[in-house]
C-alpha cells in the first residue's frame, strides 16, 4: 500500500487514484532563459521516481505532464538580449527553442528521456485556455481589472467561503514576498493573472465584453490551465519544489476555486554551503560540472526527498564510488551465462531485500531506507532471483545499471580458457589472460562462488 506524504494535509495518506489503475500527475517545469542547474534536476527527478514507483506498484498507465515556461519577464529579457534582430515574438520562440533543448539534453544524462513524459507543453500555446479561465473568474467577481491588467483578488475569495493558505500559514498583511510588479493591485496578497502591454514585448490580444486587454498571461495562471487541459480537475499528483508551495502552488489552488490535485508532491532543496542552491546567489552548479551524472542521480536517492541536502564533491565522489560498486555486482549477474546461477537464494537474502524494498518505496518513496536494504545480497548472492531483483531495482531507481548485452563467443571461450588455466593452476596463463580480457573487451574477471563472472571495466 502506497502512502505519499501530502503538502495538503501534512501527513502520510495513501494514495488512491481517481480512476483504478491509471494515474494523472503534472510538475512544474522550466522557465527556459537558461540552463537548469542540478538543484533544479531534484525536481524534475521526483516525479521521474513517483512514475517509476507507481509502475512497479502495478499503475501501469500513468500520464505524467510537465510544462515549459515560454512567457515571462525573464524569457522577455534575456530574448531581447540574445536576439537584438527579431521582432520580441521571434525572439522570445528562439530562446526557447535554445534553453528546451538543452533542458531536454540535461534531463537525459541524469535518467529521464523525453518519452517518459506524456506531454511538454508550452505555456504560449494554451493562452486561450488561460483566457477562459480569467473570464470564468471575472464572472464570479473574484478577479478585477485595473489599469489594463486583471487581478485575482484574495478577499474575495476568502468572502465567498474558500480558504486562502491551504499548503502554507500566511500573513495576509505582509507585502514582503507577494510583491511581484503589480502596482496596481487593490490588496497586498492579490496575484496578477494577466499583465498589459508593454512596448517591445509580445502580447495577446484579449476581448472582455467588448473591450479589448492586450497583453500576456502572468505565471500562475499558466499551470492551471495546462493541467487542467490534459488531466482534468482533479487530477492525482501535482509535485513541485518546496518553493513552490507559495505562492505558485497556492495561488493555482485559488484559481481553480480548491485544489486541483489529490495529492501535492513537494521537493527540499539543495543546499551548498547551507545556502540554498539559486542563480541569484552565484552558487549553482549545472550537470556538465558534474563527471557522473548517474552518481548525481544516485547522491539525489540517497537523501529522502523531503530532506534538504547538502551538496559536496566530497559526498559526489562518494557517490561515484558506491555506484561503481553496484554496477559490478549487477553486471556479473546480467552477464553470467544461462544456467550458471542456482534459480534460487535458499538463504533468504533476496525474500528479504524484496520485501524491504517494496515497504520502503510504498513509505512515501523513502529511498534511503531501499538502498540500505542492498547490503543483505550486493556482492553476496549469485542467484536467478537476485538478477530479477537487481533489474527490478533499477528499473524502480533508473540508474541504468542494467546492461545485458550478451558476450561475443570470443569473450566466452576466452575466459573459459581463463577458468581451466584457474583449475588447472596455471596462474601464468590465468593472469595473462585476465589482463588480456581487461585490455581488449573491457571486462574484469572476477572468481566467485558460482565461478567465473566478469563486469564491465
Amino acid at each position: 500500500m502506497l502512502k505519499l506524504y501530502n503538502s495538503l494535509t501534512n501527513k502520510k495518506e495513501e494514495f488512491k487514484s481517481i480512476h483504478p489503475g491509471r494515474v494523472g500527475m503534472y510538475s512544474c517545469g522550466p522557465t527556459v532563459y537558461d540552463r537548469v542547474h542540478i538543484g533544479n534536476l531534484r525536481a524534475f527527478l521526483l516525479p521521474d521516481l513517483v512514475q517509476r514507483v507507481l509502475r512497479f506498484l502495478e499503475h501501469k498507465d500513468v500520464e505524467w505532464v510537465m510544462n515549459i515556461t515560454d512567457i515571462d519577464d525573464k524569457m522577455i529579457n534575456k530574448s531581447k538580449e540574445q536576439y537584438k534582430d527579431l521582432n520580441p515574438v521571434a525572439a522570445l520562440e528562439a530562446l526557447a527553442d535554445k534553453y528546451e533543448e538543452l533542458f531536454l539534453k540535461d534531463l537525459e544524462k541524469v535518467g529521464i528521456l523525453r518519452d517518459d513524459i506524456s506531454h511538454l507543453p508550452r505555456a504560449t500555446d494554451f493562452v486561450s485556455q488561460m483566457k477562459e479561465i480569467i473570464i470564468n473568474l471575472l464572472d464570479e467577481g473574484i478577479a478585477y481589472s485595473e489599469n489594463g491588467s486583471i487581478y485575482f483578488s484574495v478577499d474575495k475569495y476568502k468572502n465567498s467561503g474558500n480558504k486562502y493558505g491551504k499548503l502554507i500559514n500566511l500573513d495576509y498583511e505582509s507585502k514582503s514576498r507577494l510583491a511581484d510588479d503589480q502596482d496596481s493591485k487593490t490588496g497586498s496578497a492579490d496575484f496578477v493573472l494577466w499583465k498589459t502591454k508593454k512596448s517591445n514585448e509580445p502580447y495577446w490580444d484579449f476581448e472582455i465584453s467588448g473591450e479589448n486587454y492586450p497583453g500576456r498571461p502572468g505565471w500562475h495562471i499558466e499551470c492551471s490551465a495546462m493541467s487542467t487541459d490534459f488531466l482534468g480537475k482533479p487530477f492525482d499528483i501535482h509535485t513541485g519544489g518546496v518553493d513552490l508551495k507559495f505562492p505558485h502552488h497556492e495561488n493555482e489552488i485559488a484559481q481553480c476555486g480548491g485544489a486541483q490535485a489529490n495529492y501535492y508532491l513537494h521537493n527540499e532543496h539543495i543546499t551548498i554551503a547551507s545556502e540554498k542552491m539559486a542563480k541569484s546567489l552565484g552558487n549553482i552548479k549545472n550537470i556538465d560540472a558534474v563527471k557522473d551524472p548517474m552518481a548525481f542521480r544516485f547522491l539525489i536517492m540517497s537523501a529522502h526527498y523531503r530532506s534538504q541536502m547538502e551538496f559536496s564533491e566530497i559526498d559526489l565522489d562518494n557517490a561515484h564510488e558506491k555506484i561503481a560498486k553496484l554496477r559490478t555486482y549487477i553486471d556479473q549477474l546480467m552477464l553470467a551465462r544461462v544456467g550458471q546461477l542456482p534459480p534460487k537464494d535458499e538463504s533468504g537474502a533476496v525474500e528479504k531485500f524484496n520485501k524491504e524494498f517494496k515497504e520502503a518505496m510504498e513509505d512515501d518513496l523513502n529511498t534511503p531506507k531501499a538502498l540500505a536494504a542492498l547490503a543483505g545480497i550486493e556482492g553476496r548472492i549469485f542467484t536467478e532471483d537476485a538478477r530479477e531483483a537487481m533489474r527490478l531495482f533499477d528499473s524502480v531507481f533508473g540508474l541504468r545499471l542494467v546492461n545485458d548485452t550478451p558476450l561475443s563467443d570470443i569473450i566466452l571461450t576466452e575466459i573459459d580458457d581463463y577458468t581451466q588455466a584457474r583449475k588447472d593452476k596455471n596462474f601464468e596463463k590465468s593472469d595473462s589472460l585476465r589482463k588480456k580480457i581487461l585490455d581488449e573487451h573491457k571486462l574484469i574477471v572476477a572468481d566467485t562462488i558460482v565461478g567465473t563472472l566478469v563486469s564491465r571495466a
